[in-house]
């Protein structure tokens, strides 16, 4: 019988591993095989030389052995640990000034918003949710950013917040070792601050700045009496310097990254324990609900989420598109399902056979409306819209996705004229389900077990809460909507709703006037952007 050994390097702080396993040989004799691995701690200087190898001389994550900082990085890993077998502390967590989401119109590029607090003392902003990407960012410091006066725009009370990492007390700046400062290794110190850039691929967007550490404050329970406010440590983009159409009414106070990244609020939140790996989003057509830590319902339908080369998104598999109760041959496709694009998007051969087969079932009047980009649209003359088909996607094990409300209504200076299906088709492989499909649903981004969820709901049944103002509280009254009629002044300006980082600018369309929900139409020019994806880059 004769024993082999192999040895590898494992760089745990106290476990051992060894494997042995028996091979019978032709002759009956078993042969053990061992396997070993050596084990190094941490903090080891065999482990910081070959790091040092590694990062060209990159040693700062390394602390001086038995130092204070050496015992706090322990202890901090400690509690960590702690942390997750003891479970979240909190089953739903949201804003401290609310659950409730807004979307307002074309003053935000039709995207849903929610007001969060930031630092100590507490600084409100008024942030667009995306799924679609990683980084919180807010205007800090400005040297390049959108208009922040209430001034510019015809619903707020009060103007918008600038960030100054200065006022808070417990703001902190992030340096270039930080292990979510990706390119930290090229900074000329690693005690420099780590710069970030967020491109968003979609006419020359951007927010860059500085990785900041502060409190974001959020808050538990449904009433007065049980409400509880949590102080949740996070990381933020101070963005000094916005680009594109940040310049131009979307997203003007910041955006909130949801992505599946180490860098985004529901990860910091799982984390360090305050909630379960996941949130929900419950949107109506103008307004909603953000619950982080809410996995949802047993009864919900859910899918998993699927890998996709390198994109680390909340990617989903469609196995079949179907319209009524006819579903569709080689309609399967790969969607990226973003908060931060208003409409759906299907791979083109998808899109044409479920637009064609909705066309054809429906009973109305094909029309094109001038100046309009929608391929299937209908007029009709009475004052309610006609019966229109229902569409559906199926996902793996028979769960079904039925869109609650596939078409929008266009109305011109006469009321209603007729109504398109809210959907475009995009080049590639990869489709967008946009906020449109989200309307009527709980939808669940289970990050702890990869899946996606959804039941439908009035998204109401988490809280009691009774909404949220436009302002902040203690700020003053918002200012309401503009009126169909100061809509369709001939100088109003409004645009098509679009994708977070991807709305066409204010110049793109003229004579257009839009109110939720619905669009009032007159010489229209609508302007829409392809799907695209926003992608996270950090240097130094």
């Amino acid at each position: 019988m004769g024993v082999t050994t192999m040895s590898g390097v494992l760089a745990l702080p106290l476990l051992v591993m060894v494997a042995v396993v028996g091979i019978e040989n032709g002759g009956g004799a078993v042969a053990v095989e061992l396997f070993s691995s050596k084990l190094m701690h941490r903090f080891s200087d065999e482990l910081k030389a070959d790091s040092v190898s590694r990062s060209r001389g990159e040693v700062a994550r390394f602390p001086r052995k038995w130092s204070s900082e050496y015992y706090r990085r322990l202890l901090s890993s400690d509690l960590q640990r702690q942390k997750v077998k003891l479970g979240p502390q909190f089953d739903y967590l949201f804003p401290s000034q609310g659950s409730t989401t807004l979307s307002t119109g074309d003053d935000y590029g039709w995207l849903h918003y929610t007001w969060i607090d930031i630092g100590t003392p507490n600084v409100s902003f008024l942030v667009a949710l995306d799924t679609g990407s990683d980084l919180l960012w807010v205007p800090c410091d400005c040297m390049q950013c959108a208009p922040l006066s209430a001034s510019y725009y015809s619903n707020l009370g009060k103007d918008l917040s600038e960030y100054n990492p200065s006022d808070s007390n417990t703001s902190k700046v992030v340096p270039c070792s930080h292990h979510l400062c990706e390119g930290g290794s090229s900074c000329k110190s690693p005690k420099d601050p780590c710069p970030y850039r967020v491109n968003y691929d979609t006419a020359d967007t951007s927010t860059s700045g500085l990785l900041i550490e502060d409190i974001l404050h959020l808050a538990s329970g449904g009433t007065a009496a049980s409400k509880k406010f949590v102080r949740a440590p996070i990381m933020l983009g101070c963005g000094s310097k916005q680009s594109g159409i940040y310049l131009s009414g979307v997203a003007p106070d910041g955006l909130m990254g949801l992505g599946l990244g180490n860098i985004s609020v529901p990860s910091f939140l799982s984390k360090a324990g305050f909630s379960r790996n996941s949130f929900s989003l419950c949107l109506k057509e103008d307004t909603g609900r953000i619950f982080f830590g809410d996995q949802g319902i047993p009864s919900q339908h859910t899918t998993p989420f699927l890998p996709f080369d390198d994109i680390n998104a909340y990617i989903v598999g469609v196995e079949t598109s179907c319209v009524e109760s006819y579903c569709l041959e080689k309609t399967n496709f790969k969607a990226l399902v973003d908060s931060g694009t208003s409409f759906t998007f299907l791979p083109d051969a998808v899109y044409q056979k479920l637009a064609g087969e909705f066309d054809r079932q429906i009973n109305a009047t094909k029309f094109s409306f001038e100046g309009d980009q929608w391929q299937y649209c209908y007029k009709f003359s009475s004052e309610e819209l006609p019966k229109t088909p229902s569409l559906s996607l199926k996902f793996s094990a028979n769960n079904s996705f039925v869109v609650i409300n596939p078409v929008f209504a266009i109305y011109g200076s006469q009321g209603a004229v007729g109504f398109c299906l809210a959907i475009q088709p995009t080049n590639g492989d990869i489709g967008t389900i946009g906020q449109n499909f989200f309307i009527g649903y709980r939808m669940v981004f289970d990050r702890e077990n990869m899946k996606l969820g959804w039941s439908h709901s009035n998204c109401e049944d988490l809280t009691d809460e009774k909404g949220m103002p436009m302002t902040p509280s203690g700020s003053a009254s918002p200012k309401p909507l503009p009126t169909t009629q100061q809509q369709s002044k001939p100088n109003g300006r409004a645009v098509a709703p679009a994708e977070a980082g991807r709305a066409p600018s204010k110049s793109t369309a003229t004579s257009v006037f839009l109110v939720p929900g619905q669009f009032y139409i007159s010489e229209m020019m609508l302007i829409f952007w392809p799907a695209a994806y926003i992608f996270l880059a950090f240097y130094c």
